[in-house]
């Protein structure tokens, strides 16, 4: 009994210094608060642990949804990677969420442009910075917000888009069929929910919330500050920002990605940014945030793998990808 105890104990102790192992990352983090006019923005920042040249500048503007600072730490294995290359990596708090006053579901991709604009400016006023090497790094529906930042700030130099749609519409229609058909529902029932969701966007269109409170379409119902999210941004499309790009853009796009149609990203991509500026860097087994298929969906193993190591969910060629971006030595 007293050796299964101690074998028991051993087991733990081993297990305990692999998780404390994998989850020590090889960069320095810091938290601050930015107080602007009556602003306040929860800002975290990792930087490089050794002291070199001066280092580069990426800010990471999330996708959609209330997402904190550093996306529940699912930044720190990106973070990580640019660090060893000699950059910082700066995030906040969504409008509203943990410690930034505010609301997101009020803003637009030109708001949450001017609020990345105003931590770039506390950023380089703070940071002695290779200015040449200062870029964005945008998910999903930030993806609109770095197009604004790419083509408007001149000190934005490059930007990495993962996994950005181009039209509003035609993503949350590709997003529905294949997030259904992965989910195995007939072609009826996808006919079904899109012929719904037609019907929604219409009283979005005309802006009639009341009646789509009567319709009674859908079980989980839109509240009334999502509503004005959606009526907001609903008619985005970047195309004619994509022509006007005129500094390197990585589009960089997974093979397994539910939500956005990279297909269609990849060529309009193609056919509006010069060639001499853009390079598409395709992950192979990479969902729509960068993971491999197998967490595709969240489950009790993405948790489980995360804790013992939250590098390993990911699909590696994404950290590749960025560790050849931020290497360049003319970004």
């Amino acid at each position: 009994m007293k050796k299964a105890t101690i074998s028991v104990i051993a087991i733990l102790i081993i297990l305990i210094s692999i998780i404390v192992y994998n989850n020590e990352f090889d960069m320095i983090v810091r938290d601050e608060t930015v107080n602007i006019g009556k602003e306040s923005i929860a800002v975290e920042y990792a930087q490089p642990k050794k002291k070199r040249e001066k280092p580069g500048l990426i800010l990471f503007i999330h996708g959609d949804g209330p997402t904190n600072k550093n996306g529940d730490e699912g930044y720190y294995p990106a973070w990580e990677t640019l660090a060893k290359e000699n950059y910082i990596s700066i995030s906040w708090d969504k409008a509203g969420v943990g410690g930034s006053t505010g609301n997101w579901l009020e803003q637009d991709m030109v708001d949450r442009k001017q609020e990345a604009e105003k931590i770039l400016k506390w950023a380089l006023e703070k940071f002695d910075l290779d200015l040449r090497k200062v870029g964005v790094w945008g998910a999903s529906q930030g993806g609109w917000a770095i197009t604004k930042l790419l083509n408007e700030n001149k000190d934005v130099k490059f930007a990495i888009g993962v996994a950005p749609a181009v039209n509003w519409m035609r993503q949350g229609k590709f997003n529905t069929i294949s997030d259904m058909e992965y989910e195995g529902y007939s072609k009826k029932k996808i006919d079904e929910k899109l012929l719904i969701e037609t019907q929604v966007n219409d009283y979005l269109k005309e802006n009639d919330y009341q009646g789509y409170l009567d319709s009674n379409l859908e079980k989980d119902v839109l509240e009334k500050d999502r509503w004005d999210f959606i009526r907001k941004n609903m008619d985005l499309d970047n195309t004619s920002e994509l022509e006007q790009i005129s500094k390197p853009y990585y589009l960089v796009i997974g093979d397994h990605d539910l939500n956005v149609d990279t297909k269609e990203t990849e060529k309009i991509y193609r056919d509006h940014i010069n060639k001499e500026y853009l390079t598409v860097y395709p992950i192979s087994n990479a969902t729509h945030r960068m993971l491999k298929p197998r967490h595709q969906k969240d489950s009790r193993m993405t948790v489980v793998e995360t804790i013992f190591n939250p590098r390993k969910i990911f699909a590696p060629d994404y950290f590749k990808a960025l560790k050849e971006i931020a290497s360049k030595k003319e970004i």
